[in-house]
């Protein structure tokens, strides 16, 4: 097996992932100490930036510094007064980006409550972390919120936000926020690799060496014990390893478009009942747990874990998980990774919404289309390799030093107060302004941390890899009213005649027959509403 690294790392059947929760991620800073009221942080300074990356904007150093407010969440106490290195970070920012920022955070618990007085009442800062929800689809209807989908584009880091996540944040078809990237390309395989070697078989990469895979490691005694004790495939009630990999046969992720230029669901295409009869024969030839549809969740790793079962589909570090379960156990066992197997489409991924929550431009403080560009301006420049090294990491000798090898390890807590730090928590909070989303050329500047090691270090690879398999959900960005009506009961039809069919419950004639069901049960409303939005929007 050969597995490389890399010096830095990139850190269902509808569109029912409209509710994203507000928690923080990333530089949240102490969630064992909350804010019980806003604070606020006002920077400003006259700019010595010059403006190198976008068409749309006028040299910064001939404008006046733009005033705006800036509102996050936040549990780490942010703390006011006399405070150097804040201070310091402020003024680097104020002098990079051109900007007098007013800075307002409110505890992670506050933070929706809050949100929703400023809907109330209108009166919105002029940058804010919200969620795609239907508090914020009614505030977009209702006018509080610029559209950018047709500005990001003219912003070198911006432009770079994947077709995947545009279409996951976006709203009938718009996007009204800046996403705030997470790991996209996040879902794959994971399986022993000590019992593939066992076994004398190749590490697989199309569906047949994948089916030779789960045959032999279901009946070819991959363990050597001398019993018939194990399972090439290993499930729990959580369905979505069959999502992830009915996209590997051609299905959509969600919702695809036909030949007709509309869009359509997964389960009403031919490629989805392939890949269902490809599950059927796995299951019905005993290489799947027969009594996954009872399997607990949180059983699931003990099959994994206890030899049990020789691989699964989910997020890959679920897989390196049980590694590092393996290795702190002194069990000697050894796991492979995949992001996808070709089943005669290319490699296909699932990925994940590639988002955690927007940052949003309200209309209430930023009125004209000059001041729109120099805030987008202003969220495209801190992604910039100095503002996201200034802001996630600090400054070399006080949060972090330079080891011998040319990688920044960060200081203690301890060690920074021993350097007479003012706050070791001065930087905290304020990543949460960042998008994350990067031009190769300023990736290449960051200042590299410590790269990960052995599995960890293939996963992060396969995060990059990745990217370009993974397959949008064309409908993600629309929402059908009779969907948030019964879309529960709508889905529930569909899964449960999946699972149904898998198992042998049904055959080829009640599929179908599910598939009538849930058309009359709504989803041709849902079909039609769907496509309404879609072509409205343009397509």
């Amino acid at each position: 097996m050969k597995r490389k690294t890399t010096k830095r790392v990139l850190a269902g059947v509808l569109s029912a992932s409209m509710m994203l929760g507000l928690t923080a991620c990333g530089g949240n800073g102490n969630t064992n100490t909350t804010t019980p009221a806003p604070t606020t942080t006002a920077s400003g300074g006259q700019s010595n930036a010059t403006d190198t990356t976008d068409a749309t904007t006028t040299a910064q150093t001939e404008l006046a510094p733009l005033k705006l407010s800036v509102m996050l969440p936040s549990n780490t106490q942010h703390a006011k007064g006399d405070l150097p290195e804040l201070d310091r970070m402020l003024q680097d920012i104020s002098d990079y980006t051109n900007t007098d920022v007013e800075w307002i955070f409110y505890a992670e618990d506050m933070y929706n409550e809050r949100l929703t007085l400023l809907y109330t009442s209108g009166d919105l800062p002029s940058v804010l972390v919200t969620a795609k929800n239907a508090e914020f689809v009614n505030a977009c209807e209702n006018d509080f919120f610029w559209d950018i989908t047709d500005y990001v584009d003219d912003y070198s880091n911006l432009a770079t936000i994947p077709e995947v996540v545009r279409l996951n944040a976006g709203i009938n078809g718009k996007l009204y926020g800046v996403p705030r990237s997470r790991t996209m390309a996040r879902n794959g395989i994971g399986y022993r690799l000590d019992w593939l070697n066992n076994l004398g078989l190749k590490e697989p990469t199309t569906l047949q060496e994948y089916y030779d895979m789960l045959y032999a490691f279901t009946y070819n005694d991959p363990d050597g014990n001398g019993q018939n004790d194990t399972y090439g495939f290993v499930l729990s009630t959580y369905t979505g390893p069959w999502d992830i990999m009915q996209l590997w046969f051609g299905a959509p992720n969600g919702w695809g478009i036909d030949d007709n230029g509309d869009l359509i669901p997964a389960h009403m295409t031919e490629e989805y009942d392939n890949a269902l009869k490809w599950f059927r024969q796995i299951y019905s030839e005993g290489l799947v747990n027969p009594d996954f549809r009872d399997l607990p969740t949180e059983d699931w790793d003990v099959l994994l874990r206890t030899g049990v079962g020789g691989g699964s589909a989910d997020v890959i570090d679920r897989f390196r998980r049980n590694q590092t379960y393996f290795e702190r156990e002194g069990i000697s066992a050894e796991t492979q990774l995949a992001g996808a197997i070709d089943a005669g489409f290319g490699m296909r991924c699932m990925p994940t919404s590639g988002f955690s929550n927007m940052l949003s431009i309200s209309k209430t403080k930023v009125k004209t289309e000059d001041e729109l560009k120099r805030v987008l301006k202003f969220l495209n420049d801190l992604n910039d390799a100095a503002m996201l090294d200034t802001i996630e990491i600090g400054y070399e000798g006080v949060t972090y030093k330079i080891n011998d090898d040319g990688y920044f390890e960060r200081y203690t807590e301890e060690e920074k107060l021993a350097l007479g730090v003012t706050t070791a928590a001065y930087n905290k909070g304020y990543a949460q302004v960042l998008a994350g989303f990067s031009t190769e050329e300023e990736k290449a500047k960051r200042i590299p941390g410590v790269p990960y090691e052995g599995l960890q270090a293939y996963e992060n690879q396969l995060y990059e890899e990745n990217i370009p398999y993974c397959i949008p959900n064309y409908g993600a960005s629309y929402t059908s009213a009779t969907y948030v009506a019964s879309g529960t009961e709508l889905d529930a039809i569909i899964n449960e005649g999946r699972l149904d069919y898998i198992t042998g419950v049904i055959d080829d004639v009640g599929l179908q027959s599910v598939k009538e069901q849930w058309l009359k049960s709504g989803g041709q409303k849902v079909i039609d509403e769907m496509n309404e939005l879609y072509h409205a929007a343009g397509n």
